[in-house]
């Protein structure tokens, strides 16, 4: 899915497993419990969104800023984890 606009709904517990969502847009959505799993997110923006317990465990390319999404005991894994740094204008070496 390319250019996808899930801005304010409730897909709470949704599965976008293995999916493609590049610059799709996520504003006001609920996505608690959704399953990112080995989802290709370039390009994708969440602003103001509740991932609380969502898993992107094995998701790549997403930039989620942790200071306006709920990220509440969602999962991350690394090296793909360092996308949620992004919003903060620092430099790792």
């Amino acid at each position: 899915m390319h250019y996808c606009n899930f801005s304010d709904l409730n897909m709470k517990k949704i599965s976008f497993k293995g999916s493609k969502l590049k610059e799709c847009h996520f504003t006001n959505t609920h996505l608690n419990g959704a399953d990112f799993n080995d989802a290709d997110l370039s390009g994708t923006f969440f602003h103001n969104c509740d991932l609380s317990l969502a898993d992107f465990t094995s998701a790549v390319h997403y930039a989620i800023d942790p200071q306006t999404n709920k990220i509440k005991k969602a999962k991350f894994s690394l090296p793909e984890a360092v996308g949620l740094l992004r919003g903060f204008d620092i430099v790792i070496i």
